[in-house]
């Protein structure tokens, strides 16, 4: 059991690891994409574009900013304001920084496992009733289609919006990728769905 234990706080330990690590190249891409930003700023421009696949709290953001500060990867600029106004601090990205996050860029890609509640209550589900296990799934399902409905919004905002042509490969790669995965989990729900009543069917005729 202490062996078994070790190996799981070590896995967690280094799934923490490479979070943080990805987290500094998440807010510093972030800052190389335009002009100045405030933590408020990050965390608006985060939500309103990578949130679908990266996401960053205030709890990191602020920290990981002064990191980022003290290693010489970003600048810390106070907004002009009227003297009634409380002055808001503004990052940007150093020479130091872009040289970061270019190597970063150029890493492979650090594989992180990702915990799944849904497959974990199946994985127990012979300790409740199947139509419980269904109703996951459902939900699972609809969750899926309503992504796929936001996407396709994502889709018609892209086409309208001020970004490059190069921009918006780029943006659409990852807005792909979402869709299929939406697209591939709600055929997997539908077959699941259809092995559970089967599975239903069975039990009550037993």
């Amino acid at each position: 059991l202490s062996d078994w234990s070790s190996d799981v706080c070590s896995s967690d330990l280094e799934s923490r690891q490479t979070r943080e690590k990805a987290s500094r190249f998440a807010i510093l891409g972030m800052l190389a994409l335009g002009k100045k930003k405030s933590g408020y700023d990050l965390k608006k421009a985060i939500a309103t574009s990578t949130a679908n696949f990266w996401s960053e709290s205030y709890g990191n953001i602020y920290p990981t900013l002064k990191k980022l500060l003290v290693e010489g990867a970003i600048r810390e600029d106070s907004e002009k304001v009227p003297a009634s106004r409380r002055q808001k601090q503004l990052y940007s990205i150093t020479e130091k920084g872009k040289r970061a996050l270019r190597q970063w860029l150029q890493q492979p890609v650090a594989v992180r496992s990702e915990d799944n509640e849904l497959l974990l209550k199946l994985f127990f589900g012979t300790m409740m009733p199947v139509r419980e296990s269904q109703a996951l799934v459902a939900v699972h399902r609809d969750r899926h289609i309503g992504l796929l409905e936001k996407f396709e919004a994502i889709e018609r905002s892209i086409s309208a919006g001020p970004m490059t042509e190069g921009q918006k490969v780029y943006v659409r790669a990852t807005l792909s990728y979402g869709q299929a995965v939406s697209r591939a989990l709600i055929q997997w729900s539908d077959a699941t769905e259809k092995t559970l009543r089967t599975l239903e069917s069975s039990l009550l005729d037993s």
